[in-house]
Order: C-alpha cells, then sequence, then structure tokens
C-alpha cells in the first residue's frame, strides 16, 4: 500500500489539516465480467473526501498502479486550481506542483472520446463512472464540464 501524508491548507485560512491518500496494491478484481478478461484494481482512499473509496482499474498490475497514480495527481492539481496549499508534514515546505491549464482534463477525455478500442456505449459508461467517481472531490465541476466539451 503507497500513502502519501501531507499538510492541506484551504485559501484564506492559516490553519493546516493532516491529509493522507491511500492506494491500495493492485489485485484482480473478481467483480469484473470474465469475458473483459483479467482486470486488475486499485483503491484510491482520500481523506479530504472522508476516505471515500475511488476504485482504479487496469490490464496489468502496472498499468493500473499508474493510472492510480495519475488519479492522485489529477486530484492534487484540482487542489491546487482551487487555491489549496500543499506542504510538506516535517519540514511544511510548500510542494512544487504546477498549475495545470483547463485542458489537462479536457485532453484526458478526448483520448477517451477518440479511442478506437472503446464502443460508444463503452464510452459513455466510463464517462458515467467518472463523474459518479468524481461526484464529491474538488474537481467535479471541471470534470463535468470537460466531459461536456468532449461530447
Amino acid at each position: 500500500m503507497l500513502k502519501i501524508s501531507f499538510l492541506l491548507k484551504k485559501p484564506n485560512t492559516e490553519q493546516d489539516s493532516l491529509e493522507q491518500i491511500k492506494i491500495t496494491d493492485p489485485k484482480i478484481d473478481e467483480t469484473v465480467n470474465p469475458s473483459w478478461g483479467s482486470r486488475y484494481v486499485c483503491e484510491v482512499y482520500l481523506s479530504a473526501s472522508e476516505m471515500k473509496v475511488h476504485p482504479v482499474y487496469g490490464v496489468n498490475p502496472i498499468d493500473t498502479l499508474c493510472l492510480a497514480s495519475e488519479f492522485t495527481r489529477a486530484y492534487l492539481q484540482g487542489l491546487i486550481k482551487r487555491g489549496y496549499t500543499i506542504s510538506e508534514v516535517e519540514s511544511k515546505k510548500p510542494w512544487k506542483l504546477e498549475k495545470l491549464s483547463d485542458n489537462y482534463l479536457q485532453e484526458k477525455l478526448s483520448v477517451l472520446k477518440n479511442s478506437k478500442e472503446l464502443s460508444p456505449e463503452d464510452k459513455k459508461k466510463l464517462f458515467q463512472i467518472l463523474k459518479e467517481s468524481f461526484g464529491e472531490t474538488v474537481i467535479a465541476d471541471q470534470l463535468n464540464k470537460a466531459i461536456e466539451e468532449s461530447d
């Protein structure tokens, strides 16, 4: 299990809160339709969203872990875009995460939209799953806007 600890300071406040992101080890998900082959899952727990489980799927353990890390990066970028400050726990030095443009999610969703490997029904299901997964996080509005623009 990977565990990332950091201090999170909301905009216009002086108080930091200790936050953690946990990513479980990749494992085969037995609930996935067997006709799709083996699908691995990592569960991402975001403490800012009260440790809600965000499953991340991939076709092999390495790919799944990379996708979970990309999910975490997008989440942290969403926090920064909203004005949060993320710092080291011990030194309290701010992390140097660049602010990404508004097009970051749009670019990632365009890759899904233009994929020749997915049927239109599968793409629609994926977008719905993304909306539900990010429904209560800080990047939900940004994601919904990007999905609408990619349609």
